[in-house]
């Protein structure tokens, strides 16, 4: 009875203890998460770091929610509108990919760079692939680099495109996006190598087109394409892109097409980041010339 009587009083003593203790505060991302303006102006008030990054900031945090009135005050009290946290992903990143076009012109208002890359994209291809047309707007009039390409060659246009956010695709068009500013290729085809060519379309194009002379079902077959119309294979289902192009795949386009895929034709199927090398091209589209029981003649130079 005693030993029992005993272990009851040290219970109630640490419960006692325990309620005795003062509650932890909760972080400035918490309150921020919350969405309590006075908690968090309090503890801001009190020297709360305001960018301290505990998994995120707590500017991210409000600007991921779409808290305007938050992140303002975040930033009036010093939060940095370009610190990113893990893959580089920064408040700006985080309001374009919520579509919260307020908050991304506070944040470019308070000197956020609309060109900084965050998990390999600018903050415009964010927005232009998320839709948010009013967020492209400001980006665009911050000085967002409209023809900024991803790690695998995408401009923010194609991301719209391939969205299927033609208003987005349509401002962007109308602000500079447009094709890859590159020199034409005719005077180079003369002297090209066309076993070059082979060895690069080898490389690069046989494990979508398989083999030239090969005609697969649904398959683009690269046989005659030079001179061919364009989207014109009637089992393969081209692109909205490539279907109203029109034109020809003449020397020339099929030149800047195969620079940059995305560029050339924003919204294409074609997964590849181009060839940057005219060397290449040039041997690239001789090789694609002898692909024909009669091959295109060369240009006059």
């Amino acid at each position: 009875m005693i030993e029992r009587g005993c272990a009851w009083a040290r219970r109630a003593t640490w419960a006692f203890w325990l309620l005795a203790l003062p509650a932890q505060a909760s972080s400035l991302g918490d309150l921020v998460k919350k969405g309590d303006v006075a908690a968090v102006a309090s503890a801001l008030d009190k020297g709360a770091a305001v960018n301290e990054i505990d998994g995120v900031t707590a500017l991210y945090i409000a600007c991921e929610g779409g808290n305007v009135e938050l992140a303002g005050l975040l930033i009036k009290h010093g939060a940095d509108v370009n610190l990113p946290v893990s893959w580089q992903r920064t408040p700006l990143y985080a309001a374009n990919k919520g579509g919260h076009a307020e908050i991304v012109k506070l944040l470019l208002d308070s000197g956020a760079n609309p060109n900084q890359v965050a998990k390999a994209q600018t903050p415009l291809h964010v927005a232009a692939e998320n839709g948010c047309l009013q967020c492209v707007i400001h980006l665009v009039d911050a000085g967002a680099d409209v023809n900024a390409l991803t790690s695998n060659g995408s401009p923010p246009i194609h991301l719209a495109k391939l969205s299927g956010h033609n208003d987005v695709a349509a401002y962007l068009h109308g602000h500079g996006a447009g094709r890859p500013a590159i020199a034409p290729i005719s005077a180079r085809l003369a002297s090209a190598n066309a076993q070059s060519g082979k060895e690069i379309y080898d490389r690069t194009c046989g494990a979508c087109h398989l083999s030239p002379g090969v005609r697969v079902p649904k398959k683009v077959s690269l046989w005659g394409i030079v001179g061919r119309q364009k989207g014109s294979q009637n089992d393969v289902q081209y692109s909205s892109a490539l279907k109203d192009a029109g034109g020809n795949w003449t020397f020339e386009e099929l030149n800047f097409f195969i620079s940059n895929p995305a560029m050339t034709l924003p919204g294409t199927d074609m997964s590849f980041p181009g060839l940057k090398d005219e060397n290449q091209r040039a041997d690239l589209i001789a090789y694609l010339r002898t692909l024909s029981e009669t091959p295109v003649p060369l240009p006059d130079n």
